[in-house]
């Protein structure tokens, strides 16, 4: 009985630091989305004032090599800092709280069991079935 309550305890443990995570991910798309359109409208003003800018100490070609490199910089940096997505700490103890459950629940004597009922019942079912 206390592999099933151990087995219970593990199930929540897992639930509850899957449904943590989807809450993060589903936190970090919506922010990934507000910025890329935030980005995309700063980008198109920023290339404009760039290329005023740069207009007579370049030529048209280097004015979009030097625009197109600063943008694969910015694009690396944004990129950096979304890939950085550490776990909560309450996601940390429930994947914690399912590995010693789930531990303890192996050791004990009940989970040595579970073949020999499921066998048990099989063939139980296996000869219902036969008289009928």
């Amino acid at each position: 009985m206390r592999s099933l309550r151990l087995l219970n305890v593990a199930w929540e443990a897992e639930r509850t630091r899957l449904g943590l995570r989807v809450q993060r991910e589903v936190r970090r798309v919506i922010l990934l989305l507000a910025a890329a359109v935030m980005i995309g409208a700063a980008f198109a003003m920023l290339h404009l004032i760039a290329w005023i800018a740069l207009g007579d100490t370049l030529s048209p070609l280097w004015r979009a090599v030097v625009i197109f490199a600063a943008d694969l910089v910015l694009a690396l940096i944004l990129g950096l800092i979304a890939m950085r997505n550490p776990a909560s700490p309450a996601e940390l103890e429930a994947a914690s709280i399912r590995r010693t459950a789930l531990h303890e629940a192996r050791s004990g004597i009940g989970v040595s069991l579970l073949p020999l009922a499921f066998t048990f019942l099989r063939n139980r079912r296996a000869k219902r079935r036969e008289r009928f």
